[in-house]
């Protein structure tokens, strides 16, 4: 009888330990360790690891991509290519020169602004 209860006692007490074993490694701790430890003195590792153990960590969804992470590309796809940025600031309008004075031109300027001659 008495080898029986014992025998009952630790069946449980490894079943504890396998469950706060599973519990601890979800929530980032040492699973193996606490579950040596309420193994061998359930009474007083249980009660403390129920008070201190951490908050579950954050799970996603089997297929979703953790968040601030590109999903892979699929096999074979390869991206468009970006179009070509110009390599230099386009030509700006040839300046234009007062035939009278020589002075440089505003564009679209009917008269010199140097000496009023028109352009």
């Amino acid at each position: 009888m008495f080898l029986r209860s014992y025998g009952l006692g630790v069946i449980v007490a490894a079943l504890i330990a396998v469950w706060v074993a599973q519990d601890a490694n979800k929530r980032g701790m040492n699973g193996v360790a606490w579950a040596i430890g309420v193994f061998l003195l359930c009474i007083i590792f249980l009660p403390i690891y129920l008070i201190v153990r951490k908050p579950l960590l954050a799970q996603q969804p089997y297929g979703y991509p953790s968040p601030g992470t590109q999903p892979p590309l699929p096999t074979g796809y390869t991206p468009p290519s970006q179009p070509p940025q110009p390599s230099s600031p386009p030509a700006q309008m040839a300046h234009h020169f007062c035939a009278n004075c020589g002075a440089p031109l505003d564009a679209g300027a009917k008269f010199c602004a140097n000496c009023g001659k028109p352009s």
